[in-house]
């Protein structure tokens, strides 16, 4: 899988949870996925909240870098979405439902999607998408539970 997959799945984690109110629960790290109560589950979503959160500035590099073929086009298209009002790569998506059948722990799952945003956070309009991969903390959630950073699906 390549990080601009990846990528693409880590976008829809940006702004994950609900403002309910609720008290956190203490997770065990070593739980599978598959085995966590919807609370639970919540829960992951909630603990990547602030970890997974992109600047503007992040955001606006991944935008140019994503739809500009050159970089002289990502400069533009950076600079203009520098002047947008509002963030404009946010999704209050976190699919729980698709946690149920996965077998990666809570840990291995929290390190992919933290590396996933700090890989993120290290491209720039001089970035080759192209030769870089998913990150080797991905590995355990690529392996077993593939459909988690598929097009977004779970996370």
């Amino acid at each position: 899988m390549t990080l601009l997959e990846v990528l693409a799945a880590g976008l829809a984690l940006v702004a994950c949870g609900d403002d309910g109110g609720e008290t956190a629960i203490a997770l065990d790290e070593n739980q599978q996925l598959g085995e966590l109560t919807s609370q639970e589950a919540s829960q992951v979503c909630d603990d990547l909240e602030q970890p997974m959160k992109l600047s503007k500035v992040d955001q606006c590099d991944l935008l140019g870098l994503l739809i500009s073929s050159e970089k002289g086009d990502c400069v533009v298209t950076w600079r203009k979405c520098l002047t947008t009002p509002g963030e404009p790569l946010t999704s209050s998506m976190c699919n729980t439902s698709e946690f149920k059948w996965c077998t990666a722990t809570v840990a291995e799952v929290k390190a992919c999607m933290i590396a996933v945003t700090e890989a993120m956070k290290a491209l720039s309009c001089g970035s080759d998408l192209d030769l870089l991969q998913s990150p080797e903390e991905c590995a355990a959630v690529s392996e077993t539970c593939p459909w988690l950073l598929q097009d977004a699906v779970g996370f």
